[in-house]
């Protein structure tokens, strides 16, 4: 049972670094943007367009999300999947069917980072319970 045990934390292990890796590539591809154009969006976002500040808190919570799972996976995970569906959400309610495809390439890091998270909760609950 060792031998399995440790099978498992080389995978929880492997799984967790490529979530932090997503993680890091959201969070910096957020950073990139606020720093590129968020000064001057900021000006013209508003709260009647579900694109407007609506879409940058929920990117904001999910970017928060993924980077909380470093310590808490369980809760970093669930708020970064929650806000990466808000984030589709959002740009599916604001631009129509269409626009699905880019919704959901450009919430994909945060969505796969969460969900892996929350595979290595599991997994790391699973063998504390059985080991």
């Amino acid at each position: 049972m060792g031998q399995q045990t440790a099978k498992t934390d080389r995978w929880t292990l492997a799984l967790r670094w490529i979530a932090r890796l997503l993680a890091v590539l959201a969070a910096g591809l957020f950073v990139f943007f606020a720093i590129e154009s968020g000064g001057r969006l900021l000006t013209e976002l508003s709260w009647s367009r579900p694109q407007g500040w609506p879409l940058l808190l929920v990117l904001l919570a999910a970017v928060t999300g993924v980077l909380v799972a470093w310590r808490w996976e369980l809760v970093g995970g669930a708020l970064a999947v929650a806000g990466a569906m808000a984030i589709v959400g959002l740009v599916v309610w604001g631009s129509g069917l269409d626009m699905i495809i880019g919704a959901v390439l450009f919430a994909l890091p945060i969505a796969m980072a969460g969900i892996l998270y929350l595979v290595c909760c599991a997994r790391t609950r699973s063998a504390t319970v059985t080991g």
